[in-house]
């Protein structure tokens, strides 16, 4: 192995337990007494109000004693498929059913796509239908009463389980709390110290991401366009290679810049390519019901917070700032439109949009708002105002924190995933495994005792360590967990996604022994390496981006600058401030290949341990030199005098 160059920070080896806590005690979950919020509250009083009104107006035709065709009609406002019911025979039977499904079909579209106005159409669609097929004739009497009463029946169950769910998570709370009071916090003040080079596993990933990312921005070669609206979207695509090629720079690679600066300058400037983003054209028709080309200045966090984590960390592993300029991040619909920006300018609409809503959070979807997306949106602003002292997160940081608190807490210390900013309910098979342990990350930085209850809640909710050495984890139905992977990688199966979730966050916080069963957990289910593919951070990767930057000696000290893609995969680049390490492997055949050096002293010459090369920097600081590339080659690079 190549002598290890050590970061300025790592003095001495040191133990897990010498390491200082971050957190020294874990906070209890607190008591929470109230199913909502105040500003949940509000708004669910809101639409229930709304409710009690249609289900008025929907009697209104039976206690005037109006025609058939408007009884039929008023119950089919009450409740989906009412009025086919009240129609009678097998066929009123049948449609009613149909009627019920297709409600069904469209809160889900509704949920997926924020088409805002699909609901009450189906409603109102399938009323005027029913009016029709009962025509001049009659209803069935009792139906008069039958679906009245299902629908308050069906409210009072809803209410009733609400309520008993409730109690249930109150009391979870109580053993929760129990644990977390004799329970370890995990985070650790670590030194920022290089990772090892990377495994196989890794290094085909690399290549996949970097096959993707160093084509020409206006090239989609290797992109999946099946899904636009969910987890396979564009965006996600972009933004998962954008955060872990920049993961990867930062914890493997921060003495490498070279194809690593371009491909993730690529990324970027994909993500702002008209193929990403159009999509919010229609979600702003039908979910906001306005006609909108600039895909930021209103909601849509899932691609101005994502894409600003991806500009902030990619500054932050690199050290460049190449979107700083006006106009570097132009969103451009055809030639005669386009919404200019820069980095902090687009960051900018996140704090305007947070600042519109009483939540503080935005949404995402037109209409939703899930707390991951936000705390994503509230990361791409720490990570700004750490490089350039701007305070962006502190406006919106004290109202955040209030309706993480208030709004989002679950009584049992877990958090909502997704909530109707409109009509303030929450969709429950969006939270689990994969919807919560998502976020782990992104508490680290501003809200560390926050990542620690909640990661000692969902270890105690979904997952443990078996008796092998294995992970034992328990998915919800019906919602994110049991959805197959999105074409983040190479890889799709079933249960991938939430394990991935897990690994992400058990690197994040440390927690060696989830870490290591969740790996090989993931091996022994979809093969030797995935977990490797999927292992692009360390302890504290977000939280040391966000809070501490690059070390002083990566920032400053010699860098490869050039090598030549796909001949030279740099799996390993790290400086202490004046000498060098690599670990470079072949991209094909072996033969000689020309690397170039810079950040060296003007005029000071150099030592190759491995081949007793000599070479000096010219007066920029800069040199090339070529070596023989066969497999895998070490090269510690060292000042001489």
């Amino acid at each position: 192995m190549a002598t290890q160059i050590k970061a300025p920070a790592e003095s001495v080896n040191v133990t897990e337990e010498m390491l200082p806590k971050l957190v020294d005690r874990i906070p209890p979950i607190p008591r929470i007494e109230r199913m909502h919020g105040p500003i949940t509250q509000r708004i669910l009083r809101r639409f229930y109000i709304l409710q009690a009104l249609v289900f008025v107006v929907g009697l209104l035709p039976i206690a005037l004693g109006m025609s058939a065709q408007w009884k039929a009609f008023g119950l089919g406002l009450i409740l989906p498929g009412g009025g086919f019911f009240y129609a009678g025979g097998i066929a009123g039977a049948l449609f009613g059913l149909l009627s019920v499904a297709a409600f069904a079909v469209i809160m889900f579209i509704w949920w997926a796509r924020g088409v805002v106005l699909g609901p009450p159409g189906v409603m109102v669609g399938t009323a005027l239908l029913a009016a029709a097929w009962v025509g001049d004739g009659s209803g069935v009497k009792a139906m008069e009463y039958v679906v009245p009463a299902a629908f308050l029946g069906l409210h009072l169950y809803l209410a009733v389980g609400r309520r008993q769910k409730f109690a249930e998570a109150q009391k979870r709370a109580e053993g929760h709390n129990k644990a977390i009071e004799k329970a370890e916090p995990v985070l650790r003040d670590r030194p920022i110290v290089a990772s090892p080079e990377m495994p196989d596993g890794q290094v085909a990933e690399f290549r996949r991401m970097l096959d993707l990312a160093l084509q020409p921005v206006d090239s989609w070669e290797g992109f999946n366009f099946n899904d636009t609206w969910q987890d396979g979207a564009l965006r996600y695509q972009i933004c998962t290679m954008s955060w872990n090629l920049s993961f990867g720079q930062y914890t493997q690679l921060p003495a490498f810049h070279g194809y690593l600066n371009t491909a993730q300058e690529n990324l970027i400037r994909k993500h702002i390519h008209r193929n990403t983003w159009n999509y919010w054209y229609w979600e702003s028709i039908w979910g906001n019901l306005r006609i909108d080309k600039n895909p930021v200045h209103i909601d849509n966090i899932m691609l101005s917070g994502f894409l600003g984590v991806s500009l902030g960390l990619f500054e932050t592993a690199s050290g460049t700032s190449p979107f700083r300029e006006p106009g570097s991040l132009t969103f451009r619909w055809d030639e005669n439109t386009a919404f200019p920006y820069s980095h902090e300018t687009m960051l900018g609409e996140i704090v305007k949009n947070a600042k519109r809503y009483d939540y503080g959070w935005f949404p995402c979807e037109p209409r939703w708002i899930y707390s991951m997306c936000n705390l994503v949106g509230l990361t791409a602003l720490e990570l700004h105002d750490a490089r350039h002292g701007t305070k962006m997160a502190e406006e919106i940081g004290k109202r955040f924190e209030q309706t993480m608190e208030e709004e989002m807490m679950l009584p049992d210390g877990r958090i909502r995933v997704c909530t109707s900013s409109t009509f303030g309910f929450t969709v429950p098979s969006l939270s689990g495994l994969f919807g919560e342990t998502w976020g782990i990350r992104f508490l680290t930085p501003h809200a560390p005792e926050q990542a620690e209850r909640l990661w000692q809640v969902l270890k105690r909710d979904f997952m443990s360590v078996n008796e092998k050495g294995r992970l034992d984890f328990r998915l919800l139905p019906l919602g994110w967990d049991t959805r197959k992977p999105a074409n983040f990688s190479s890889s799709q199966w079933p249960e991938l996604n939430p394990l991935i979730m897990v690994l992400w966050a058990a690197l994040e916080m440390g927690d060696e022994p989830i870490i290591q069963a969740t790996r090989l957990t993931i091996d022994e289910r979809y093969g030797e390496g995935i977990a490797d593919a999927m292992t692009w951070t360390r302890a504290n990767t977000v939280r040391d981006m966000v809070n501490r930057g690059l070390p002083q000696a990566w920032r400053t000290g010699p860098i490869l600058s050039e090598a030549r893609y796909p001949e030279v995969i740099v799996t390993r680049a790290v400086t202490d401030g004046e000498a060098l390490e690599l670990v470079l492997r072949a991209g094909g055949e072996a033969g000689t290949t020309e690397l170039g050096l810079d950040r060296l002293v003007p005029g000071k010459s150099y030592h190759i341990r491995q081949t007793g090369a000599n070479l000096t920097a010219d007066s920029q600081g800069k040199a090339r030199f070529t070596i023989p590339l066969a497999g895998r080659v070490e090269l510690t690079i060292v000042p001489q005098g």
